[in-house]
């Protein structure tokens, strides 16, 4: 799993650089017992060259810095099999239903990554047996903040029926074809407790080609098993490959999880995985000086790019500091994870 900027950065604010005065400190302030209620103590200094004032930073405070990214789907294709409703067979034993582990895994998912990510759920079967009815198997359609929906759903369902996987996943794909493409990428996150097991033919090929039929229409399926209970893992391994998004090192191709820690981290990285880091960040106020700026990546000075080159660059308005060129890419690569905005004091320009 890569490297993926979830939390929310601070901005340092500096005081406006003024000349230095004889008896006192530059920018003439007294010392640093003078900065205001809730000033937090000076960052390290950046040393950056002739560009930066030895005064800058010496009073700062923190300012929120929002990244501004755009949010992929995930709809959770969700087996509610009766056989949900046993606990795994494991070493320790642990007597909890497959159901409720699944329940307060996702419930923390949601709520972790309820900002991050447009969830959705959608259940199989919809009665105790072999249906998915049409529109009632999406219990919650995909958007943001979803997180309170998917916990009302668990607080008023249990596991019951049999497992007619291949009928989730086309209802999963006719929900799509029904909501706007989302660019930021539209995925399925296939999570089932067992081999599909109603069809009058071949359920586990119908499976694997419903998967293929998602991707067919550029949506990609992660395939997580859970709770060891499969007598035939061909299935998860042939739609985790159709899918598109097979487990790295695989085989196995497709997720596993075995226990509750075992599911919470598969669903992390799972979902932590689909966010591409932005390269925008939204600023709660304007700087004093839009001119007198330096902005730091990892603790390297990034030259400001007024041709939205290589470098960084109020964009799209004067509230919206963006990266450029390689900036970016390290960005989105996960190679770094600290943005510093430091206002009072000017770093270089570049075309």
């Amino acid at each position: 799993m890569r490297a993926i900027c979830l939390f929310t950065p601070l901005a340092v604010v500096a005081a406006a650089c003024g000349p230095s005065s004889s008896g006192g400190d530059a920018g003439g302030d007294d010392d640093a017992s003078d900065a205001a209620p809730g000033a937090i103590d000076a960052a390290p200094r950046i040393d950056a060259g002739p560009f930066v004032d030895a005064s800058c930073g010496a009073q700062t405070e923190p300012i929120g810095v929002v990244e501004v990214g755009d949010p992929p789907d995930l709809l959770v294709v969700l087996d509610r099999s009766g056989s949900m409703d046993s606990p795994i067979i494991s070493i320790p034993i642990d007597l909890t239903p497959k159901w409720t582990i699944m329940r307060n895994a996702l419930e923390a998912l949601t709520s972790d990554y309820d900002d991050n990510i447009r969830f959705g759920l959608l259940e199989f079967p919809t009665d105790e047996d072999c249906a998915v009815a049409g529109g009632t198997a999406v219990r919650v359609p995909i958007d943001l903040g979803q997180a309170p929906e998917i916990a009302s759903y668990f607080a008023g369902r249990a596991a019951g029926g049999n497992t007619p996987a291949q009928l989730g996943l086309a209802a999963a794909l006719d929900h799509y074809a029904s909501i706007p493409v989302n660019p930021a990428g539209r995925y399925v996150l296939f999570a089932t407790d067992g081999e599909p097991n109603c069809s009058s033919g071949d359920a586990m090929a119908e499976t694997v080609a419903a998967v293929e039929a998602l991707a067919g229409a550029g949506i990609k399926t992660f395939v997580l098993g859970f709770g060891g209970g499969f007598a035939d893992v061909s299935v998860l391994n042939d739609a985790a490959l159709a899918g598109e998004v097979p487990r790295a090192g695989g085989p196995p191709h497709y997720y596993a999880a075995n226990s509750a820690a075992e599911l919470a981290t598969v669903l992390d990285t799972i979902s932590g995985g689909i966010i591409v880091p932005s390269c925008s960040y939204a600023l709660d106020s304007a700087p004093p000086d839009p001119d007198a700026v330096t902005v730091t990546l990892g603790g390297v000075v990034v030259p400001r790019s007024t041709s939205h080159t290589n470098g960084w660059d109020y964009h799209p308005d004067a509230m919206t500091i963006t990266f450029f060129g390689s900036y970016c890419d390290q960005i989105q690569s996960g190679a770094v994870a600290e943005v510093s905005f430091v206002y009072g004091c000017p770093g270089p320009v570049v075309d």
